[in-house]
């Protein structure tokens, strides 16, 4: 067994030919290898076996840390919907407004000022008590179906709020690139690409991945685990290269740790298989008999027995996490208020002009009767 002199897996020159284990292969300088990822162009210069493992790339992260407790009682609704709530209920009380200014101008009653209008819906809202009611039907209509929106909206809030305040929630985990990305003041890093991780790095057509790489830290030692442990900071690498690292350094004997596996796993190659020119069957039957799987278990074990044995006698911390399950309340979960609310507002508009439509007709008919009497006089 010897190594390519270039000690490289494998990228395209600009001649056509590769370097390092693919280009001995392409050239007939070895008949076999051992580990090589497999990617479309690497297959076109290479032959290789079937594939036996897949290790994607995941994402290290610290356990989400728990959110401030001086917010919660903004945290039960998201910004859009309290930015809603402001805008509807200050054009709840101008639109009360206009109506009770419009029928006061048909029937000649006495009008309602803007101000305290305004107030009187923002008073509904606060659930504070209602000093007076409209006389017209147009503002009882109004006003009812406002009332009918406010406790659907107080009622949310009060329940979401409870349960914020009784269970203290969490930052939302990092689970793919995107959620990288987003996260403001969030650095990420990896080991030096080369081979395959490289051209896939490099070479991708997605731009969040393009991202991620020009924005990539580049680590040569072990230190990423203090880094990533300090917050504030993913580390990206294969699943099962990190996993043996963190078993040995931050698990306990219980097995828990203070990290966090990004759920999306990023397959980036087809897989590792055993580049070749001619190859027998055996190392099929090999693992299709499962000595990859019992390979991997030993190593975990391995590792965390060895971890237990340096730690024995000191005092292990224990990482658990809660999950809080709680649920901000969205546009869409409140939208049926949002409609209630439009609704009253039709209804609303609807009456007033049924009570101009009678107004007028009622002064109509006392007109005709006054002339009447008139005549008969």
């Amino acid at each position: 067994m010897q190594q390519p002199l270039d000690k490289k897996w494998g990228t395209p020159a600009d001649d056509g030919n590769w370097t390092g284990i693919v280009g001995d292969l392409q050239h007939q300088k070895a008949d076999f290898s051992l580990d090589v990822t497999l990617s479309e162009s690497r297959s076109t210069v290479m032959d290789y076996s079937r594939v036996y493992q897949n290790d994607p790339y995941v994402i290290l992260s610290p356990k989400p840390s728990s959110l401030p407790r001086h917010l919660s009682l903004t945290r039960p609704f998201e910004g859009e919907v309290w930015m809603s709530f402001l805008v509807c209920t200050s054009f709840m009380g101008v639109i009360l407004w206009l109506l009770q200014k419009a029928w006061s101008w048909v029937s000649g009653e006495l009008g309602v000022s803007l101000v305290p209008t305004v107030f009187h819906t923002w008073g509904i809202m606060l659930l504070a008590p209602i000093p007076t009611l409209p006389t017209n039907s147009t503002g009882r209509v109004l006003i009812g179906w406002w009332l009918l929106v406010c406790v659907i909206v107080t009622t949310g809030y009060r329940s979401s709020l409870i349960a914020h305040l009784s269970v203290q929630g969490k930052y939302p985990p990092i689970n793919t690139f995107q959620d990288l990305l987003n996260r403001d003041g969030w650095s990420w890093g990896s080991y030096k690409f080369e081979g395959g991780n490289f051209l896939y790095f490099n070479g991708s057509t997605d731009p969040d991945v393009l991202e991620i790489n020009r924005n990539m830290e580049v680590f040569e030692t072990e230190n990423w685990l203090e880094h990533t442990l300090a917050g504030e900071f993913s580390f990206i690498y294969l699943k099962t290269w990190i996993q043996i690292f963190v078993a040995r350094h931050y698990t306990d004997k219980y097995g828990n740790t203070p990290y966090q596996y990004g759920t999306t796993e990023y397959p980036i190659f087809g897989g590792n298989v055993w580049g070749f020119r001619q190859i027998s069957k055996m190392k099929q039957r090999l693992i299709e008999a499962g000595l990859l799987s019992l390979w991997l278990d030993d190593v975990l074990k391995n590792e965390f027995k060895q971890n237990n044995t340096e730690e024995e006698g000191k005092e292990q911390p224990l990482y658990t996490e809660q999950e809080s399950g709680q649920v901000v309340l969205t546009l869409d979960h409140l939208q049926g208020a949002f409609y209630l609310s439009l609704l009253g507002c039709c209804l609303a508009f609807g009456t007033f002009l049924i009570e101009i439509f009678f107004h007028y007709y009622h002064i109509q008919d006392q007109d005709l009767a006054t002339t009447a009497r008139h005549n008969i006089m």
